[in-house]
């Protein structure tokens, strides 16, 4: 529970990411602000700060900042054309927001994949582009807001993309939905430090030493300085000769001495360069003049003081202007001498001047930013469609009503509390993008990830009573899954042996690897906290562009190229429907260990060894004879290793399943692996279903379900760490978890091995055609595994 001084909050984001950019200071002054409310609002909640700038690349920021400040002070008149033809133009708005969407959000996806924000505000125009990216073509599903800081918003600030666009006040909704059609637009309380509000006038000039009495005028044109503010200190002396003028240059330091000389030995004028108190100079002014209406005019509002926009910049700063004029928070002087006059009128009719400060005073007492960041936080971080990623896709293209692309577990549970189908619908629900469905490739359009209803977990779950896992496993997994309502089911099972039960779970292959469902299912568990890898994964915004180094890509895809088709073996089938048989073992992990060791080869090669010789066993294979196994190999790193999707990988290796010794067939299996995993396999069969994936739709499908058939190898074997440690849920202990993996189109055979506490777990899948060849196999590895525990038996 995170609570705050205000009220208890019952759900708060464990890390926010805010993004910003240093385009003067306006921006990240708005980030500053809102980074403090967020750890005002959620104690402990971890902020991380993003430069978009930065993000998009070495010299970005520079450059950028080069064409902004020159455009205003240098070429005004291009500067206006530009934001004009975004308003007038929509369709110059997309295409600006199309391709600055894709440079920012590409490079945005790492910095999010990093992180794992539960929730990310942007303040910054790029930064929302690329964030509305990344939710239109990459699955970003967490909310996330634009807050736009200048009164007027435009439609580069507004994307119909992000859960909700902040604006200041609420005379610019209507201009923000304008802009963007459909775009969600909500009012927020200027997003300002805390030290601007309302205060004593009097004690903030003493602090300052600033006259006690008459007019004092605050000159303000940003941390840029854009434009002259010669004028408008004359012009106010002008409209009152006994006023003091405080003028605030911001870091251009040029400025500061041009003003200096110009207005030496004037008591009335004093110029500033940057001012880190701005909060208490604002507290004592009368009236604050600037002219772009951004974070200066926001301070001065919140701080209850009159606002003037004097000879307001071009562009955004007419357009802010304009709209708070209409709001009634400020005055406007365009045209020479008019500020003068305006000065000379609220001298005569104060009333007027506290008007303006009694508006300023009503609009920043309206709202309270903390309360919008609560708002903000609690609307639905719902996914938009999305194309899907070519590893992810492969698995939609080969799935078939005979041969569904379904991978899932078997979780056996130890006597304890009742576990109920509600119970089950929340570890469910742990899934990313489980309520979804999925969409096949058309002639124009990619295979697709679309939010659809999502459906009720609970809906997604039944209870059944078996007194036998293989059984219910086959049963289960036999079961054709609804992708039109959700892409994922579960079934709870009771009655097995010792009044043990079962949860199985099973999920369509392109929602993620066996990395994907081991992650999200512990991530639900009583004991999820410390558990190294328990953390609710999310779908991976930056995709799945693991990218190898070009010599050993080259190295592994030559490795590919001479390995040719697979040999025959009684296991090629032809699978004629989606019925399934499956075997499951259970063997002492310390005595795999142990055994491995003595053999001198890992525990998950000794595996694959010991298959080898059941497949000798069972099969009667010749001397010289080969099994060409292909083996998932997870290509996570540091930036995908909590992410949905599959993010693997394959080493296809010709297991020596002649008569021989097990110590020598080992050997060959540990070397023949190690040699295509240091030649790049794993890297070039990745390469190589990414690139599939850039061709036209219906050529990705042909050439996906060309790749992924019984012709290149005869079986399926994936060996996957798991916990070692105890883990309950609901109070009862998961003793047990099997992988339970599937067919590919031709191949008759899968199994999945997994370590597990004390226990390496192994499911065998088949088609009931090939019952007594899977059972054989599975017994025969069993067997084997005893007579190594026998042989290296020890204390």
């Amino acid at each position: 529970m995170v609570t705050t001084s205000a009220s208890p909050e019952a759900d708060g984001p464990a890390r926010l990411l805010i993004v910003s950019a240093t385009m003067g200071e306006g921006h990240n002054a708005t980030a500053r602000a809102l980074r403090a409310a967020a750890r005002r609002v959620w104690p402990g909640v971890e902020v991380e700060w993003a430069d978009v700038l930065d993000v998009m690349g070495r010299g970005t920021g520079p450059v950028f900042r080069w064409i902004y400040a020159t455009s205003v002070e240098r070429l005004p008149w291009l500067y206006e054309f530009f934001y004009a033809s975004v308003w007038h133009h929509r369709w110059f708005a997309k295409a600006a927001k199309r391709v600055i969407g894709a440079w920012s959000g590409r490079r945005l996806a790492a910095v999010i994949d990093a992180v794992r924000p539960d929730a990310i505000v942007s303040t910054y125009p790029m930064g929302s582009t690329g964030l509305e990216w990344l939710r239109r073509h990459r699955g970003l599903s967490v909310p996330t807001a634009a807050w736009v800081s200048d009164i007027a918003p435009h439609p580069s600030w507004v994307h119909e993309g992000v859960s909700v666009n902040l604006v200041m006040h609420e005379v610019a909704v209507e201009p923000a939905r304008r802009s963007v059609p459909g775009a969600p637009v909500a009012v927020s309380a200027p997003p300002v430090p805390e030290r601007f509000t309302p205060g004593d006038r009097g004690g903030a000039r003493a602090r300052l030493g600033l006259p006690a009495t008459g007019l004092l005028a605050v000159v303000s044109c940003g941390s840029l300085a854009f434009g002259d503010p010669s004028a408008a200190v004359r012009e106010l002396l002008g409209g009152d000769p006994a006023a003091c003028v405080v003028v605030v240059t911001g870091r251009d330091g040029r400025l500061r001495r041009r003003l200096e000389r110009g207005f030496a030995g004037d008591e009335r004028v004093r110029v500033l360069g940057w001012v880190d108190d701005m909060a208490t100079l604002m507290t004592a002014a009368d009236l604050v003049v600037t002219n772009a209406g951004g974070a200066t005019a926001l301070e001065a509002l919140a701080c209850g003081r009159a606002v003037v926009l004097h000879d307001p910049i071009p562009g955004h700063g007419k357009a802010n202007a304009r709209l708070l004029e209409e709001a009634g928070l400020a005055r406007v002087c365009v045209r020479p001498g008019e500020l003068a006059g305006t000065v000379r009128e609220l001298a005569r009719r104060p009333e007027r001047l506290r008007a303006l400060e009694e508006a300023a005073r009503r609009h920043a007492s309206a709202h309270r930013l903390d309360d919008d960041l609560r708002a903000f936080f609690r609307l639905p971080g719902t996914a938009r469609a999305r194309p899907l990623p070519a590893p992810d896709a492969l698995f939609l293209h080969a799935s078939t009503p005979e041969v569904p692309q379904y991978v899932g577990t078997a979780l056996v549970f130890e006597p304890g509390p009742p576990l109920t189908r509600k119970d089950a619908a929340g570890m469910l629900a742990a899934v990313p993008d489980v309520g979804g469905r999925l969409l096949p490739a058309r002639t124009l359009r990619r295979a697709r990830w679309d939010p659809g209803e999502h459906a009720d977990p609970l809906s997604l779950v039944d209870e059944v009573e078996s007194g036998d896992l293989a059984r219910a496993v086959d049963a289960f997994f036999s079961l054709p899954l609804d992708t039109s309502r959700a892409l994922g089911a579960a079934r709870l099972v009771t009655g097995l042996p010792g009044g043990r039960r079962a949860l199985l779970v099973k999920l369509h292959h392109a929602l993620g690897d066996g990395m994907t469902v081991l992650q999200a299912l512990l991530s639900d568990t009583d004991t999820s906290t410390g558990l190294s890898w328990a953390i609710r994964p999310t779908t991976s915004v930056g995709g799945n562009g693991f990218r190898p180094a070009a010599g050993k890509l080259a190295g592994g895809l030559w490795e590919l190229a001479r390995a040719g088709r697979a040999p025959a073996t009684p296991l090629d089938v032809t699978i004629t429907g989606p019925d399934r048989h499956h075997a499951v073992v259970r063997l002492p992990g310390r005595e795999v260990r142990k055994a491995a060791r003595a053999l001198g080869v890992a525990p998950a090669d000794l595996l694959k060894a010991v298959f080898a010789e059941a497949v000798h066993d069972v099969l009667g294979a010749r001397p010289g004879a080969r099994f060409r196994l292909m083996a998932p190999w997870s290509l996570r790193g540091t930036g995908s290793m909590r992410a949905a999707g599959n993010h693997t990988g394959a080493v296809s290796v010709d297991l020596p399943v002649g008569p021989m010794d097990l110590r020598t067939r080992a050997s060959l299996v540990a070397d023949g692996l190690r040699r295509r995993i240091d030649a790049g396999v794993p890297e070039a069969a990745h390469a190589v279903v990414r690139l599939i994936g850039r061709l036209p739709p219906r050529l990705h499908t042909l050439a996906a379900r060309s790749v992924y058939r019984g012709d290149w190898f005869n079986a399926i074997g994936t060996v996957m760490p798991g916990p070692r440690r105890e883990i309950r849920w609901h109070g009862s202990v998961m003793s047990e978890a099997y992988p339970v993996l599937a067919l590919a189109p031709g191949s008759g055979l899968a199994w999945g091995a997994m370590t597990w506490g004390h226990w390496v777990t192994m499911v065998f899948t088949g088609t009931p055609a090939h019952a007594a060849l899977v059972d054989g196999i599975a017994a025969r590895t069993h067997a084997l595994f005893a007579e190594l525990a026998g042989d290296h038996a020890g204390p």
